[in-house]
């Protein structure tokens, strides 16, 4: 029974969906850059789909790889590109909210494992109304953008 069991249990991990829904938010496409072996940071890129017609909130995440996860966003401050925390990320009823390179995004500082390519990793994500959702990361090349994977769903 157990032998059963451990099966059942292995093919839901192996088939688990690189998209998880959780009550109304969506959470598309997770990635990673790979990083260099004695890197301490790495970034994770993805979508978040607001399905509900409130807006919901990404207030926090965490991982076990890493010893501190924020939330940080890219902005342009007299001319230089600066990358700062920020508290949330709105994800707005009905919308779709990009965390992507330039932009909003979650970081991992303090590794305590590094990611390296075609591996994945698990980030929990937690939300003010939908609470936690944890997805798997895909680690891509670190010349990977995710455009590629955008045009592959906007047919």
């Amino acid at each position: 029974m157990l032998k059963i069991l451990t099966a059942l249990f292995i093919t839901i991990i192996v088939t688990t969906p690189t998209s998880v829904a959780a009550t109304a938010i969506e959470i598309d496409h997770p990635w990673s850059k790979a990083v260099p072996p004695t890197s301490k940071v790495a970034a994770a890129f993805l979508s978040i789909i607001n399905h509900s017609k409130i807006d919901d909130t990404l207030i926090a995440a965490r991982s076990p790889i890493a010893e501190i996860v924020e939330l940080h966003t890219l902005n342009n401050g007299n001319g230089l590109m600066q990358m700062r925390q920020v508290d949330a990320i709105t994800v707005t009823a009905e919308h779709q909210q990009q965390l992507e390179p330039g932009g909003f995004h979650v970081m991992l500082f303090n590794l305590t494992e590094v990611p390296i390519i075609d591996s994945h990793f698990p980030l929990t994500l937690i939300f003010k109304y939908a609470g936690e959702i944890t997805v798997d990361v895909a680690v891509k090349p670190a010349t990977y953008t995710g455009n590629e994977q955008a045009k592959m769903h906007h047919h």
